[in-house]
């Protein structure tokens, strides 16, 4: 009746395991102990459901009342062996190793006490082990393997040299020791020659990454999406799967992959960095100083946080507090491009052009071809009135990449300040050829048309740069000054009000109390 009684107990502890529901188990299992206060596997039962829930000090107890009945209970050795080295006890764990491969010799148990060896640096210990019959080819694999993770790559290269070449994890490891040695074509031939097909994480991991440096954002996703589905719980493949989706420009999905590497491993300040930026490059700054404020309390000096937290201070017009906080990260020493091109940012609104310039061109100089640097060099000239100079950069932008859109618009605002119309509707006509989508283009082009006195057309081309960038103020505040000069005061009105709306700040507060006045006296 006893042991009927029990074993309803266990059986009802194992169905409420298969759920996860560990500590409703748990105090079944102290049902039936008190009816077998000696059952060796009640006790070890006990003793994993504590470890499954990372109580360590409870599962040690239970654990240690089986090994004194059963000394040699290899459950409970192996169970007892993973909690001592996760507690960092690794002599501990060296003593449980030994006694499992002493105890049952077999390759698994080789495999153990060879890895705790590498962690505790004792090489020459591993050396009595090798003339054993159980140290074959899978022993020396995960023997380099561990030597690579525990930092001795040179001792991991000489072993596998004994091992099979066209072995999968011999590929892998030595891809990884190549790519580690930024032997990178090398280690691309190797995970390439492992294939796409391969069902390894890491594998896969290392192939979507070739792919993102070739710019392959699509091949990337589907390879890091594989990884991630072969091993869920590891956040690294998140993370590159977000990174994938971010420079493809699909930002909701980034945003979904970024927070489950998050939850994965919550500590990692790079992933919460890269949540940050994708928040500010999608204008949501409420939900990026959140995350900023984050990765300042655990490190208040991490620069890149404080680069986004200035760049937030100027989207706020607080320009002279970002200047500040992007001057202390130089003179600590983070002399980053991010960040001297975000200061170089922040004098160009406070209008100190020589700092700005300054600035820009040491970046250029480590990377003159950089199409966005020469950018930000030419805004710098066209905002000092060096129009000249602005477009000479803009033709050089479009010798390096004539596809390249920017450098358009640029000659196109540089023409048009300089009041040189035809050439501005040259630029702004190209850009829009390169991409029918442009509002710039468009937004350019409308702005030639109203002043060569073609308003009508200026209408329809303004209309189309807000259809291509509906969050645009300046597009709508344009607009009404079209309508304005057709005396056309209520849809005049109508887009000022729309501008003030997408604006936050008094800008176009002027021009929306004219136009209510106008209207009133229509």
């Amino acid at each position: 009746m006893e042991n009927t009684q029990s074993l309803q107990y266990i059986k009802q502890a194992f169905e409420l395991k298969d759920k996860k529901f560990y500590k409703p188990a748990i105090e079944m299992l102290y049902k039936a102990l008190e009816i077998e206060n000696d059952n060796i596997e009640i006790l070890f039962q006990i003793g994993e459901l504590y470890f499954l829930i990372n109580n360590y000090a409870r599962a040690i107890d239970y654990l240690e009342k089986v090994l004194a009945i059963n000394p040699t209970h290899t459950e409970a050795l192996k169970l007892s062996k993973i909690i001592k080295e996760r507690q960092g006890n690794l002599d501990s764990a060296l003593e449980i190793s030994t006694k499992l491969f002493e105890t049952q010799q077999n390759t698994e148990n080789l495999k153990e006490l060879v890895k705790i060896l590498i962690k505790l640096k004792l090489f020459c210990e591993i050396d009595k082990y090798k003339t054993s019959e159980f140290f074959n080819s899978d022993v020396k694999i995960e023997c380099a393997e561990a030597l690579y993770v525990n930092g001795e790559t040179e001792q991991a290269k000489e072993l596998l040299k004994d091992c099979n070449p066209d072995d999968e994890k011999v590929l892998l490891l030595i891809g990884k020791i190549k790519f580690d040695e930024n032997k990178l074509e090398e280690a691309k031939e190797i995970f390439e020659k492992i294939g796409k097909n391969s069902q390894n994480p890491e594998v896969l991991n290392f192939l979507g990454l070739f792919e993102l440096e070739k710019m392959n954002f699509i091949e990337a996703i589907k390879d890091f999406s594989k990884a991630a589905n072969f091993d869920k719980e590891n956040s690294k493949y998140l993370y590159n799967l977000g990174n994938a989706y971010f420079y493809n420009g699909w930002s909701e999905e980034a945003q979904k992959a970024y927070s489950k590497a998050l939850y994965l491993n919550p500590d990692n300040l790079d992933y919460r960095y890269s949540l940050a930026y994708l928040y500010f490059d999608q204008k949501d700054y409420q939900k990026a100083q959140k995350e900023i404020d984050a990765i300042l309390d655990i490190n208040p000096e991490h620069p890149q946080a404080r680069v986004l937290k200035a760049l937030i201070l100027e989207v706020n017009k607080d320009f002279l507090g970002a200047e500040q906080i992007l001057e202390e990260n130089l003179s600590k020493g983070f002399n980053d491009d991010f960040t001297k091109m975000s200061l170089s940012k922040i004098y160009l609104d406070l209008n100190i052009f020589d700092k700005a310039k300054n600035l820009v061109n040491e970046v250029i100089e480590k990377n003159p071809e950089n199409l966005d640097y020469l950018s930000d060099l030419a805004n710098i000239y066209i905002k000092e009135k060096e129009y000249d100079k602005a477009l000479e950069i803009a033709e050089k932008i479009l010798e390096l990449n004539p596809n390249y859109i920017a450098g358009n618009i640029l000659g196109a605002k540089a023409s048009y300040l300089k009041e040189d119309f035809e050439t501005a509707k040259d630029y702004a006509q190209e850009a829009i050829s390169l991409d029918l989508n442009c509002s710039q283009g468009y937004y350019y082009l409308a702005l030639v048309r109203f002043k060569t006195e073609d308003t009508d057309e200026a209408i329809e081309c303004m209309k189309r740069a807000i259809l291509y960038d509906l969050n645009n103020p300046e597009y709508y505040a344009q607009m009404s000054e079209f309508y304005k000069s057709k005396q056309d005061y209520k849809s005049a009105l109508e887009y000022i009000s729309e501008a003030e709306s997408l604006d936050n700040s008094n800008k176009y507060k002027f021009m929306y109390s004219e136009l209510v006045k106008l209207n009133r006296k229509k």
